[in-house]
Protein backbone atom coordinates (compact mmCIF):
# COMPACT_ATOMS: atom_id res chain seq x y z
CA UNK A 1 0.00 0.00 0.00
CA UNK A 2 1.33 3.42 -0.98
CA UNK A 3 1.35 6.41 1.37
CA UNK A 4 -1.42 8.39 -0.44
CA UNK A 5 -3.67 5.32 -0.42
CA UNK A 6 -2.89 4.72 3.25
CA UNK A 7 -3.77 8.32 4.07
CA UNK A 8 -7.08 8.30 2.16
CA UNK A 9 -8.05 5.02 3.80
CA UNK A 10 -7.93 6.70 7.27
CA UNK A 11 -10.86 8.40 8.89
CA UNK A 12 -10.63 12.18 9.56
CA UNK A 13 -10.05 11.53 13.28
CA UNK A 14 -7.16 9.10 12.54
CA UNK A 15 -5.69 11.62 10.12
CA UNK A 16 -5.78 14.31 12.83
CA UNK A 17 -4.08 11.99 15.34
CA UNK A 18 -1.42 10.96 12.80
CA UNK A 19 -0.83 14.58 11.75
CA UNK A 20 -0.51 15.68 15.38
CA UNK A 21 1.92 12.82 16.10
CA UNK A 22 4.00 13.67 13.01
CA UNK A 23 4.08 17.33 14.07
CA UNK A 24 5.24 16.38 17.61
CA UNK A 25 7.94 14.11 16.19
CA UNK A 26 9.08 16.93 13.86
CA UNK A 27 9.26 19.36 16.80
CA UNK A 28 11.22 16.86 18.94
CA UNK A 29 13.63 16.15 16.08
CA UNK A 30 14.14 19.88 15.53
CA UNK A 31 14.81 20.32 19.22
CA UNK A 32 17.21 17.38 19.38
CA UNK A 33 19.05 18.05 16.14
CA UNK A 34 19.04 21.86 15.98
CA UNK A 35 18.15 23.62 19.21
CA UNK A 36 20.07 21.45 21.74
CA UNK A 37 23.43 21.64 19.89
CA UNK A 38 22.98 25.38 19.49
CA UNK A 39 22.17 25.75 23.19
CA UNK A 40 25.23 23.69 24.17
CA UNK A 41 27.41 25.85 21.93
CA UNK A 42 25.92 29.01 23.45
CA UNK A 43 26.69 27.80 26.99
CA UNK A 44 30.24 26.81 26.00
CA UNK A 45 30.85 30.15 24.30
CA UNK A 46 29.36 32.00 27.26
CA UNK A 47 31.97 30.27 29.42
CA UNK A 48 34.88 30.80 26.98
CA UNK A 49 34.31 34.45 26.05
CA UNK A 50 35.60 35.90 29.36
CA UNK A 51 38.71 33.69 29.11
CA UNK A 52 39.28 34.79 25.53
CA UNK A 53 38.80 38.44 26.48
CA UNK A 54 41.37 38.07 29.26
CA UNK A 55 43.77 36.42 26.81
CA UNK A 56 43.20 39.24 24.32
CA UNK A 57 43.89 41.85 27.00
CA UNK A 58 47.13 40.07 27.93
CA UNK A 59 48.18 39.92 24.27
CA UNK A 60 47.42 43.61 23.85
CA UNK A 61 49.53 44.43 26.92
CA UNK A 62 52.34 42.26 25.54
CA UNK A 63 52.09 43.97 22.13
CA UNK A 64 52.29 47.39 23.79
CA UNK A 65 55.32 46.24 25.76
CA UNK A 66 56.95 44.88 22.57
CA UNK A 67 56.31 48.20 20.79
CA UNK A 68 57.79 50.07 23.76
CA UNK A 69 60.87 47.85 23.80
CA UNK A 70 61.35 48.13 20.02
CA UNK A 71 61.23 51.91 20.27
CA UNK A 72 64.04 51.93 22.83
CA UNK A 73 67.56 52.39 21.56
CA UNK A 74 69.55 49.17 21.70
CA UNK A 75 71.96 48.89 24.58
CA UNK A 76 75.40 49.21 23.15
CA UNK A 77 78.11 47.23 24.81
CA UNK A 78 80.35 49.62 26.70
CA UNK A 79 83.25 47.33 26.07
CA UNK A 80 83.97 46.12 22.59
CA UNK A 81 86.95 44.20 23.90
CA UNK A 82 87.50 40.81 22.25
CA UNK A 83 86.29 37.84 24.26
CA UNK A 84 89.90 36.66 24.64
CA UNK A 85 90.73 39.96 26.38
CA UNK A 86 87.77 39.53 28.71
CA UNK A 87 88.86 35.98 29.55
CA UNK A 88 92.44 37.13 30.10
CA UNK A 89 91.38 39.28 33.01
CA UNK A 90 89.76 42.41 31.60
CA UNK A 91 86.70 41.38 33.56
CA UNK A 92 86.99 39.66 36.92
CA UNK A 93 84.98 36.49 37.45
CA UNK A 94 82.87 36.24 40.59
CA UNK A 95 84.71 34.88 43.64
CA UNK A 96 85.11 31.10 43.39
CA UNK A 97 84.61 31.02 39.61
CA UNK A 98 86.92 30.96 36.61
CA UNK A 99 86.32 32.64 33.24
CA UNK A 100 88.00 31.06 30.21
CA UNK A 101 87.74 31.41 26.44
CA UNK A 102 85.92 28.28 25.25
CA UNK A 103 86.30 29.16 21.55
CA UNK A 104 86.62 32.43 19.61
CA UNK A 105 82.91 33.17 20.04
CA UNK A 106 82.22 31.90 23.57
CA UNK A 107 83.34 32.39 27.15
CA UNK A 108 82.85 29.74 29.79
CA UNK A 109 82.32 30.51 33.46
CA UNK A 110 82.86 27.58 35.81
CA UNK A 111 82.99 27.28 39.54
CA UNK A 112 82.57 24.55 42.12
CA UNK A 113 81.48 26.86 44.98
CA UNK A 114 80.16 30.27 43.97
CA UNK A 115 77.86 32.65 45.82
CA UNK A 116 74.54 32.75 43.98
CA UNK A 117 73.97 36.46 44.65
CA UNK A 118 77.47 37.35 43.43
CA UNK A 119 76.91 35.21 40.34
CA UNK A 120 73.66 37.02 39.48
CA UNK A 121 75.25 40.42 40.02
CA UNK A 122 78.22 39.43 37.83
CA UNK A 123 75.92 38.15 35.06
CA UNK A 124 73.87 41.37 35.12
CA UNK A 125 77.08 43.38 34.86
CA UNK A 126 78.43 41.21 32.03
CA UNK A 127 75.22 41.69 30.07
CA UNK A 128 75.06 45.45 30.64
CA UNK A 129 78.76 46.34 30.39
CA UNK A 130 80.17 43.84 27.91
CA UNK A 131 77.23 42.88 25.72
CA UNK A 132 77.34 39.24 26.76
CA UNK A 133 74.39 36.87 26.86
CA UNK A 134 73.94 33.47 28.44
CA UNK A 135 73.77 30.72 25.84
CA UNK A 136 73.62 27.81 28.24
CA UNK A 137 73.73 27.46 31.98
CA UNK A 138 73.90 24.66 34.47
CA UNK A 139 73.53 25.82 38.05
CA UNK A 140 73.31 23.31 40.89
CA UNK A 141 72.54 24.25 44.48
CA UNK A 142 75.08 23.12 47.04
CA UNK A 143 74.35 22.00 50.59
CA UNK A 144 75.43 25.41 51.88
CA UNK A 145 72.62 27.96 51.46
CA UNK A 146 73.34 30.58 48.82
CA UNK A 147 76.19 28.59 47.25
CA UNK A 148 76.05 26.96 43.80
CA UNK A 149 78.11 24.98 41.29
CA UNK A 150 78.06 26.72 37.89
CA UNK A 151 78.89 25.98 34.28
CA UNK A 152 77.75 28.85 32.05
CA UNK A 153 78.50 29.53 28.39
CA UNK A 154 78.39 33.16 27.33
CA UNK A 155 78.50 34.79 23.90
CA UNK A 156 78.41 38.32 22.54
CA UNK A 157 74.93 39.67 21.72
Amino acid sequence: MRAPDFWRARSPRERAVLATGAALIAVMLAAALVWLPLERARVRLEREVPELRAGLAALQRDAAEARRLRSMAPIAAQSAAPLATLAAGAVAAPPGARLVLADPGHLRLTGADVGFTQLLEWLASAVANHGLRVESARIEALATPGRVRVDITLART
